[in-house]
């Protein structure tokens, strides 16, 4: 950070403490002291100098050099961060943005996986969440949140509609060339040697397997006509 910076910087602090603030820092030359500033806040980012300063407004005395720095990066109790991340994580899940305190909980949710977060307590994950959190806040610069997506249907789960359950089975018929009503006596049944094989043991992907069951349950287009 440019020594313009820091200088700016310690005006505010004067200005918010007045001359408790000029007596802390008593005997040294203003020239020195805005150089040590500059040196030890040089890879902060605009945004936790921000939030430094706003922590300052609530205290009486004014922080010393090391107090303010953790101001601007406040140590993150592991264990509240945990429960953040798996609320946060859930409510992005269903197109919320979630509440986040800071952004390095979100990208230490991130690099645990949701999966885990969601599925395993805070004993079995403590570890691994304590590390990729600390690991995470020591960049000292994060990536905003950003807005979220659809989730991943989970194995095992049903969130395919009707109407998508048809428009999948539509989509096969144009690929296999057929047109979209093949003159055939069971339209669906690809969908039944699907559901066939995945009873005899083979491996099928959970979401295709629940459109094709889908696909066999809803009511045949030539029937709606």
């Amino acid at each position: 950070m440019p020594l313009a910076w820091a200088a700016r910087l310690i005006e505010r602090m004067q200005a918010l403490y007045g001359a408790k603030f000029t007596q802390q820092w008593e005997g040294i030359a203003p020239a020195r002291l805005a150089e040590v500033w500059a040196q030890e806040i040089a890879d902060y980012t605009a945004e936790e100098i921000q939030r430094g300063l706003a922590s300052c407004r609530g205290r009486t005395f004014p922080p010393t050099l090391p107090e303010f720095l953790g101001l601007c990066r406040p140590t993150l109790n592991p264990e509240a961060a945990y429960h953040e991340a798996v609320a946060g994580v859930a409510a992005r899940a269903s197109g919320a943005m979630g509440t986040w305190s800071h952004p390095g909980v979100y990208w230490a949710a991130v690099r645990i996986g949701h999966h885990d977060l969601l599925n395993m307590g805070w004993q079995a994950i403590r570890g691994r969440w304590e590390y990729a959190l600390r690991d995470v806040m020591e960049q000292g610069r994060w990536e905003q949140i950003p807005a979220p997506t659809i989730a991943l249907v989970a194995p095992g789960q049903n969130v395919a509609t009707r109407d998508e359950a048809q428009a999948f089975l539509r989509e096969i018929k144009k690929r296999t060339g057929h047109g979209l009503f093949p003159q055939v006596t069971d339209h669906r049944a690809w969908a039944q040697r699907l559901i066939d094989r995945a009873q005899k043991g083979e491996s099928i992907s959970p979401t295709v397997l629940q459109l094709a069951k889908n696909a066999v349950a809803a009511p045949s287009e030539a029937n709606e006509a």
